[in-house]
């Protein structure tokens, strides 16, 4: 080999190096994975939305930033807004934040758990499943050590239950 194809073999191998961290350092499920204790839970399948928001959430009275939220699409966790998308919430012991009031629709099978389900309205108002496109969806439950909670924003039941059943674990 000459000198100039190690040079350049060497700036390939540099610039595929510093590519690869670049893309790592977008990826801030695999920060957060890095950073904490407990297994998170990453959605496979979005729906075509992309990531629009993600952070720590500190805990009163226990560690600091001991849980995550991400957000996708326009999803901002405001009740019957125009928005459209979900939210993912994850902590352990505990989720770092409270959820709005929600009407109780039943459970659903979620990676092999039962998972509570509802839907978003004002009490004592009586909401309907159907209202849940409109009103948003509510999903709760816990993964091993991992408690989580989904939001949607204009999402049909079934695109939901779709994001929440690819949640895989980040490795």
């Amino acid at each position: 080999m000459t000198r100039r194809s190690i040079t350049t073999t060497a700036a390939v191998a540099a610039f595929g190096l510093s590519a690869l961290a670049a893309l790592a350092a977008t990826d801030p499920w695999n920060a957060a994975n890095a950073r904490l204790s407990y297994p998170i839970y990453k959605p496979a399948q979005t729906l075509g939305y992309k990531i629009s928001g993600f952070g720590y959430q500190p805990c009163p009275g226990g560690k600091s930033k001991a849980s995550i939220y991400a957000t996708y699409g326009t999803y901002k966790g405001i009740l019957l807004s125009k928005t459209k998308g979900f939210g993912i919430f994850e902590g352990s012991p505990a989720i770092c934040s409270d959820h709005a009031e929600f009407w109780p629709q039943g459970t659903r099978v979620i990676g092999g758990v039962k998972a509570k389900l509802g839907v978003y309205c004002d009490p004592p108002t009586h909401c309907t499943l159907a209202q849940g496109v409109k009103n948003g969806y509510i999903l709760l439950w816990k993964r091993g050590v991992t408690r989580i909670q989904m939001d949607s924003s204009h999402l049909t039941l079934d695109q939901f239950l779709k994001v929440a059943r690819s949640l895989a674990s980040v490795k």
